[in-house]
């Protein structure tokens, strides 16, 4: 079977599991209300929510290409092959420029880089707690965010991908509220699987941002994807099943959230 052949059964599997989410989601959304379990709410701030999204974006070159509406302050990289660096976790600090917002700081983790259908698979493998992320335990890159959270004190947190499972677990043992964007669930039935151990991610204004049909996004453990975040996701259209690579890119996810600016 060919990399085309597995790409059509991707994208018939994606579509499948959509919607079967797009069925439970609301279901799962009551469950949550009705146990009154932790949840996180809305930032409720259109512009916030985009800043956390450029600095999400930016965070995988640490280049401060922000539109001239966030400078970059503080830039670490992941370790590089062959180099003695000896970071556990790459990340940016943004001050955001302008809005009501201004002269807060954005922390913002890089997620895992997307060029195809593999990638896409090892994103959402790197999410079980016994693989890697970046070469290193997930747990252990999760404890470095915490670790860089507390030191820095940002305002707001954000990543994207495996990035955006990080925030989310940070969020959980912090209480820092932000955004997380496409990134797999980090809650588990299964104490096994569970990245989630923090509790202080209840009522906190953090939101988690999905794209319909993107494999990252639908991953989630059981009961369902709305009740493996730390929040009720705000699902994105993206483009449709006929390119789900496209489906989980943060330029899409910029795109849509600049719309609403």
């Amino acid at each position: 079977m060919g990399l085309m052949d597995w790409m059509d059964v991707a994208e018939n599997v994606v579509k499948g599991v959509q919607k079967v989410q797009d069925r439970v989601g609301p279901i799962e959304r009551l469950a949550i209300q009705a146990l009154g379990s932790a949840s996180t709410t809305n930032l409720d701030d259109n512009l916030l929510t985009f800043l956390l999204a450029l600095a999400a974006f930016d965070s995988y070159t640490l280049l401060g290409n922000c539109k001239g509406r966030l400078e970059l302050k503080i830039s670490q990289f992941q370790n590089l092959l062959g180099s003695n660096m000896q970071n556990k976790i790459q990340y940016g600090i943004y001050e955001i420029c302008e809005g009501r917002h201004k002269g807060k700081k954005i922390l913002a983790y890089r997620g895992t880089e997307v060029s195809g259908l593999v990638t896409l698979l090892q994103d959402i493998s790197l999410a079980l707690p016994s693989l890697t992320y970046l070469g290193q335990p997930i747990k252990e890159a999760i404890d470095s965010a915490v670790e860089i959270a507390l030191k820095h004190k940002p305002d707001f947190i954000c990543g994207h991908s495996l990035g955006g499972l990080i925030t989310e677990c940070v969020c959980g043992e912090t209480g820092i509220p932000g955004a997380s964007f496409n990134a797999p669930a980090p809650w588990s039935s299964l104490p096994l699987h569970n990245l989630l151990s923090g509790d202080k991610y209840d009522k906190v204004k953090f939101e988690v941002h999905l794209t319909k049909n993107d494999i990252v996004s639908l991953f989630g453990g059981f009961p369902g994807v709305s009740l493996s975040h730390v929040g009720h996701p705000i699902w994105h259209e993206g483009v449709g099943t006929d390119d789900i690579i496209a489906n989980h890119k943060m330029e899409l996810m910029l795109k849509d959230l600049e719309k609403d600016l």
